[in-house]
């Protein structure tokens, strides 16, 4: 059997599988990086407008996600021509988000039929477009994640799966961010992208993610038909054992499970450690997203830098990102949870402190600062990932709700968060020295108290309400590491 499995699983049928993200990986990097970006300065929408497009998307994700999970666990697809629910899923998330990618950045349909279209159906517009691209996105992404356990059994086999599609997400990202930067080169300082580049961009980004979703569709052998009675059987079996059933007092792992495959999820809701893991989450992802959203502002609008610095620092961002997830193993070993999560703070606020005194003559020195404020940030992500780990622990069963949850927290959260930035921003539209120093403050000092509270929370659960003492199961740095990237890292569909 071990030899049919290896024969089984070829290059060319691993590769086909790794590249089926590849198109919401590629259009998440300039979604997030630089949705607000073309809404103000391309779109010619206000600040508050842009802000609420930005919002709707993320409410149609924070909702799209579990419905999808739901609704394709419970599809049969179409076996009579080899798609399966998730590969039937993941096709028709594709059409939709090249659709909606296209209609946002590549082309505005009601400029075909006017000149010039009114703020509110430019609004209606743009949310109608953001809100079923991210549905797509989700159907996307939730399909593709979904299609490992059912591909094989075999662990080895799905850690290489799992591999491979990290780094087909790290490819994706950096093409992106490399193609931007030869679209914007020519850019003087005081100019934004204009139309002509975002449309470029996006014929870029629907060209190489559609030929990857074509081969991933035609490459990959899903298995078709439901879940078999042996299948079930399992499940309850493994939902029952002694492991589950005394798992401890941090979740409902004592609490009865029925024949179905539905968790006792209202119990989360009475574990104090749901609501300080969900804090700590939801500020490190905020930290994160208002530095990924406010970056391309800070660059052009305070420093005054070439437009293609708006696609080299989030490059380097990210790229020290990835370098930093290899030393996590061993600062987690020898610092623990709360001195990891501290190291990436400091790396954090030292580096926004030293923006803040970034001029128009320093503002070089923005590279080596975007490099450590990627590295801190990948640090707390993942240490953050890792907490929802050990906040689960073997519940496996409920763990699809604890990560929803704080999913569907940090969308809000941070959604309301752009909200209030950019309605602030709206009065200074006509100041623009006013503006400048506003968005330093923004990127500089938002992302720096939100991550200090966040590690205040953690030392809380330490030495005060003693949570993080209580480990039936520390979800490993690896892991942590492999979820982040599941979920969504820096230029990801996460905000």
């Amino acid at each position: 059997m071990a030899s049919k499995s290896s024969k089984q699983w070829t290059t060319a049928k691993i590769l086909s599988y790794g590249v089926g993200n590849v198109l919401n990986d590629m259009c998440a990097s300039s979604w997030f990086s630089y949705l607000l970006v073309f809404l103000n300065d391309v779109a010619k929408l206000s600040p508050v407008d842009g802000a609420i497009v930005m919002f709707s998307g993320q409410i149609a994700d924070g909702i799209a996600t579990p419905l999808v999970g739901v609704l394709s666990d419970r599809s049969t697809g179409f076996p009579s021509i080899g798609f399966g629910r998730r590969k039937t899923w993941n096709a028709g998330g594709c059409v939709l988000v090249m659709l909606c990618f296209f209609f946002v950045f590549g082309a505005c349909l009601p400029r075909w039929f006017t000149d010039a279209p009114s703020s509110t159906v430019l609004v209606l517009y743009y949310c109608t477009a953001a809100s079923l691209f991210n549905v797509g996105w989700a159907a996307v992404q939730v399909s593709h994640m979904a299609m490992v356990p059912e591909l094989s059994s075999n662990d080895n086999i799905r850690v290489i799966l799992n591999s491979v599609r990290y780094a087909f997400t790290i490819l994706s990202n950096v093409m992106v961010f490399i193609a931007f930067f030869f679209l914007l080169h020519d850019v003087s300082p005081y100019n934004v992208p204009d139309q002509l580049k975002f449309t470029l961009l996006t014929i870029f980004t629907m060209v190489v993610g559609g030929l990857c979703t074509f081969y991933f569709l035609i490459g990959t052998e899903e298995k078709c038909g439901p879940t078999t009675v042996a299948e079930i059987q399992s499940l309850r079996a493994r939902r029952n054992s002694p492991a589950v059933l005394d798992h401890g007092h941090r979740g409902p792992a004592d609490m009865p499970f029925e024949a179905d495959l539905t968790p006792m999820t209202p119990c989360w809701f009475k574990v104090c450690m749901f609501y300080e893991v969900g804090m700590v989450y939801m500020c490190t992802r905020l930290s994160v997203n208002v530095t990924q959203v406010y970056i391309p502002f800070f660059l052009t609008i305070s420093l005054h830098m070439n437009a293609a610095s708006m696609a080299i620092v989030p490059l380097l961002v990210y790229l020290s990102g990835f370098v930093a997830t290899f030393g996590m193993r061993y600062m987690n070993d020898r610092m623990g949870r709360e001195g990891t999560f501290a190291f990436g703070t400091g790396l954090m606020v030292l580096s926004l402190v030293a923006c803040w005194y970034l001029t128009v003559e320093t503002s070089h020195w923005i590279y080596p600062l975007s490099t450590m404020l990627g590295f801190g940030q990948s640090v707390v992500m993942v240490t953050s990932v890792c907490l929802e780990g050990d906040l689960v622990g073997d519940q496996n069963e409920s763990g699809a709700f604890v990560y929803g949850a704080m999913s569907f927290t940090d969308k809000i959260s941070n959604g309301i968060a752009v909200l209030l930035i950019q309605n602030a921003r709206q009065a200074l539209t006509n100041d623009a020295l006013a503006d400048a120093y506003f968005v330093r403050q923004i990127y500089c000092l938002v992302p720096g108290l939100a991550v200090v509270l966040g590690a205040i929370t953690l030392y809380w659960m330490r030495y005060g309400s003693g949570t993080l003492n209580l480990k039936p199961r520390r979800q490993s740095v690896h892991e942590g590491s492999q979820l982040l990237h599941e979920e969504g890292s820096y230029g990801t569909a996460h905000v």
